[in-house]
């Protein structure tokens, strides 16, 4: 279970996007609809049958999240990013990090601006750990909980599946970690 802090027992803290430090997330309603989905993805795990992960170091995305994922503060889209098509998060993150070398590309899971609803996204993020996110530049997103990948790991085409997403990359994330 994650504590009040959106910490797993067990699992190393959720690292606050300023100092490096740990969080005392989550600050916000929609952080905590995140810690709750991801609370109830941890304690639905043994009755669902993970046993083909069984003796991985993680069980699922939801553990791996738990375990490496930070917060991350959104912000507006800077004038200098492109807008791009919704639906499309993890191309356009790939995309924008090309474009924009200072930017990491980020996934995880995130909450859209009014929405109660967290969703798997991709975005991008600076070195203050920052959202630059090209796909919800209007709507916004409200809460942001990922992992900034190596720069290995990014959708490829033509599917362009989250890399947290595609069985080809997670797999590997989930049998031996990051």
């Amino acid at each position: 279970m994650l504590n009040p802090a959106g910490i797993r027992a067990g699992v190393p803290p959720v690292v606050g996007p300023a100092d490096g430090g740990a969080s005392a997330r989550p600050a916000s309603p929609a952080e905590q609809v995140l810690v709750d989905f991801l609370e109830m993805h941890l304690a639905l795990q043994p009755h669902l049958g993970f046993d083909g992960t069984a003796g991985w170091r993680y069980r699922s995305v939801y553990d791996l999240v738990a375990a490496n994922g930070r917060w991350f503060t959104p912000i507006p889209l800077p004038v200098e990013v492109q807008p791009l098509p919704e639906r499309h998060c993890f191309a356009n993150a790939a995309a924008t990090e090309r474009e924009h070398p200072f930017l990491t590309y980020t996934e995880g899971f995130a909450v859209a601006t009014g929405s109660p609803v967290p969703t798997a996204h991709a975005w991008c993020t600076d070195s203050h750990g920052r959202v630059i996110d090209p796909t919800w530049p209007e709507l916004g997103g409200s809460a942001y909980l990922g992992i900034r990948l190596p720069a290995h790991l990014r959708p490829r085409a033509p599917r362009n599946w989250g890399v947290l997403e595609a069985p080809d990359s997670l797999y590997p994330l989930l049998r031996g970690g990051l």
